[in-house]
């Protein structure tokens, strides 16, 4: 296992009440004296994640990435911050076409990793800590399927490079480009024996990653052994875009 940096003790993982997000927010939640608090969108997430044993050890909130006054009360209540983790995302389908569904997805997916960001940035700054945020392979490539969430996730990525160049030298700030993940929110691509057969044979690897080599990323980002990274986007993909 990774060993956190000695003085990280408070981490927040905004989304991660499940998917990545949970396996990120668990994988933090294991190490010694490490306080992890992670957030769900909706009620229904917030019930579930609170009957999940992997997520036992976290303390869950309710928090809407859209919402300034919600993100200010969070910060606000905090004592201090080490590590946010921006994992909240809406996932790409057929309202990325619909002009409602696109803005949507922007503001979750891209606007509300800023508004954690700018809202952290006072307690990262007095602890020296780091950002990482969630972009996607589809950072890189276009989406006939999900061109909201593509452009949403291609701006978290320039987000995270300005921000990495402004904070610096107190808060580092990095990214994760997951590539083809199991998790609810691919369960779909997974059924669709066509989509998941494309996808695969993409794939050098020859199958979809799993929610924990996600998370180790995420704990290498955080660590000391990634002192001297700053404004990466760390891709696992299984070399999903070295083709």
């Amino acid at each position: 296992m990774i060993e956190l940096r000695q003085e990280v003790r408070t981490v927040l993982v905004v989304g991660g009440s499940g998917g990545i997000g949970g396996a990120i927010a668990q994988a933090f939640a294991g190490a010694p004296d490490t306080t992890v608090l992670a957030t769900a969108a909706t009620e229904a997430e917030l019930e579930q994640a609170r009957v999940d044993p992997r997520l036992a050890k976290v303390d869950l909130r309710l928090l809407d990435v859209r919402s300034d006054d919600g993100v200010g009360e969070l910060m606000a209540g905090l004592g201090g911050l080490d590590v946010l983790v921006n994992a909240a995302g809406v996932p790409a389908g057929p309202k990325d076409f619909e002009i409602d569904g696109f803005v949507r997805t922007i503001e979750v997916n891209l606007v509300g990793t800023a508004r954690t960001s700018y809202a952290a940035y006072p307690l990262l700054q007095a602890a020296r800590g780091s950002v990482i945020n969630l972009a996607s392979v589809m950072s890189f490539r276009g989406s006939a399927t999900g061109p909201a969430y593509a452009a949403s996730k291609g701006g978290v990525v320039q987000l995270t490079k300005s921000l990495a160049a402004a904070w610096a030298p107190e808060v580092r700030v990095n990214a994760i480009a997951p590539g083809f993940i199991e998790t609810p929110m691919t369960e779909n691509l997974r059924a669709d024996a066509t989509r998941n057969s494309r996808i695969l044979d993409r794939t050098p690897a020859g199958r979809w990653g799993k929610p924990d080599e996600i998370a180790d990323a995420a704990m290498f980002l955080a660590s000391a052994a990634a002192s001297f990274v700053n404004g990466t986007v760390l891709t696992v993909d299984g070399g999903y875009l070295a083709l």
